[in-house]
């Protein structure tokens, strides 16, 4: 099986600095002669969190609706945000968890990390889910967050994926890590 051959980057240039990411141009070469400029967006790492609460009628999700500039519509999906430069992702979902539904987790466990898309960004999604989660306080929303908050029984939120305000992909890969952690899928 032949692998693919290494890029050399030759220069780098920054193209745009925005609030949360930057987008550069990077001039490669391969040592067969191959070169080309590519696109990079450079953005901070991102974790997600499953929240778990266990009711009389079994597993719920705790699941944030909020409107999505990117594609102008309301997204139903799970709480995450930002890993901080130097930011444990662990803390920084159960920092996401808190603020932005106000519920705290008894444990919360790493699902698995991926690459949103490797192809032109340089972060990674790392997934969680929180076990054992209690309602503490009043939501904690920065400037420009408006999120309710919702309790999703476990099958339907899973049934939902892919549906009108589910589209959300990493949170379609949060739910694989999960039906994996929980053995739902074979």
């Amino acid at each position: 099986m032949r692998t693919p051959e290494e890029w050399t980057e030759l220069r780098r240039t920054t193209l745009a600095q925005c609030h949360i990411f930057s987008v550069d141009s990077s001039e490669r070469s391969t040592r067969n002669g191959k070169h080309g400029v590519f696109y990079v967006v450079n953005a901070p790492d991102w974790a997600g969190v499953i929240p778990v609460v266990e009711t009389p009628e079994g597993r719920s999700f705790v699941m944030i609706r909020q409107y999505r500039h990117g594609t102008e519509h309301v997204s139903i999906e799970f709480p995450g945000g930002i890993v901080e430069r130097g930011e444990d992702p662990a803390a920084a979902v159960a920092r996401e968890l808190l603020e932005e539904t106000g519920y705290r987790a008894d444990m919360v466990v790493p699902l698995g990390v991926l690459s949103p898309n490797p192809a032109f960004m340089a972060n990674t999604f790392h997934a969680f889910v929180a076990e054992g989660c209690v309602l503490e306080r009043p939501q904690c929303l920065d400037e420009h967050e408006d999120i309710d908050v919702l309790l999703i029984p476990e099958r339907e939120a899973i049934d939902l994926v892919g549906g009108e305000d589910y589209g959300h992909a990493l949170m379609t890969a949060a739910l694989f890590f999960y039906a994996r952690y929980r053995g739902l899928s074979s």
